[in-house]
């Protein structure tokens, strides 16, 4: 049975990168390599990665952002680098955290986040933007099919309803299980105990490759939507201004959130005309 649940995801896997080389050659590009080097401006600040760091963690919104198949709908400065309306700070811990996590080697991967304390909200509301998962409990399910010998033990310790557990099943556990699919509460007590260890384990993996799998298939379904927000509009809309000698750049409407504030009148374009000049001026406060 968990061979045939194997299938059917590694099915699933080739229907997900068909809708992704789809969504390249209509909106991205389909030549898009790992190796890339990406410049990105980041709220002001440039920031260069490779385009494996950046899609690091495959069916998040950062994945789809940075993965090619979106190119021609993203937003870019006039100097064509891809324009992010975020804190520099916290998105450049984000990139540098992938970068190591890219590079390390299995079983040395380590989350290494380090902000200052006051940009830990910001950098937490970044983390759920762009989907991004707990490093230490990532799945990676996008390369070749998965074989069983590529199963491992994905959490130990991990409870389950055992018929030798004699505990009582409540009508609500009765109700999740029987929307599991069979080999999701299978519990192997016919098998020998050395035998039945290895299938639980094989079973737990199964879990975790489950769960990847239908994260990624939520998460493409968003993609469109998300990168609406990321999507090319004019060049007028971002603004660079300097702030007591620190570079920044914003999107027009970030900066006129606040209605009838002060800020929002500064970067109106009906009072200040002057700043659709080709060279727009940077203001100090």
């Amino acid at each position: 049975m968990l061979d045939k649940e194997l299938e059917n995801i590694n099915r699933e896997l080739e229907e997900i990168k068909r809708q992704k080389l789809k969504l390249a050659e209509t909106h991205g590009d389909t030549n898009a390599n790992e190796n890339d080097l990406i410049e990105i401006n980041a709220g002001g600040r440039v920031i260069t990665a490779n385009r494996g760091s950046l899609t690091y963690q495959k069916g998040t919104m950062l994945e789809a952002l940075f993965s090619g198949r979106w190119d021609k709908e993203i937003q870019r400065d006039a100097f064509d680098q891809i324009f992010l309306d975020v804190n520099p700070e916290c998105f450049q811990q984000i990139i540098h955290n992938l970068s190591v996590m890219n590079h390390s080697s299995e079983g040395n991967k380590t989350s290494c986040l380090q902000i200052e304390e006051e940009l830990l909200p910001t950098l937490q509301h970044m983390i759920d933007y762009f989907a991004i998962l707990d490093t230490a409990s990532f799945t990676d399910i996008s390369g070749t099919a998965i074989k069983k010998n590529d199963l491992q033990s994905s959490s130990a310790g991990e409870n389950r309803i055992s018929t030798n557990d004699q505990k009582q099943v409540t009508q609500k556990e009765h109700e999740a299980l029987s929307n599991k699919s069979a080999w999701e509460t299978m519990t192997f007590d016919e098998f020998p105990s050395i035998l039945k260890n290895s299938m639980c384990e094989e079973q737990k993996s199964m879990k975790a490759v489950n769960e990847a799998l239908q994260r990624i298939k939520r998460n493409l379904e968003k993609e469109h939507d998300f990168i609406k927000h990321a999507s090319a509009q004019s060049l007028d809309d971002i603004v660079s201004f300097n702030v007591r000698g620190t570079m920044m750049a914003a999107k027009r409407s970030t900066l006129r959130i606040f209605k009838d504030s002060q800020l929002e009148r500064q970067f109106d374009d009906a009072i200040w005309p002057e700043q659709h000049t080709n060279t727009p001026s940077a203001k100090e406060w």
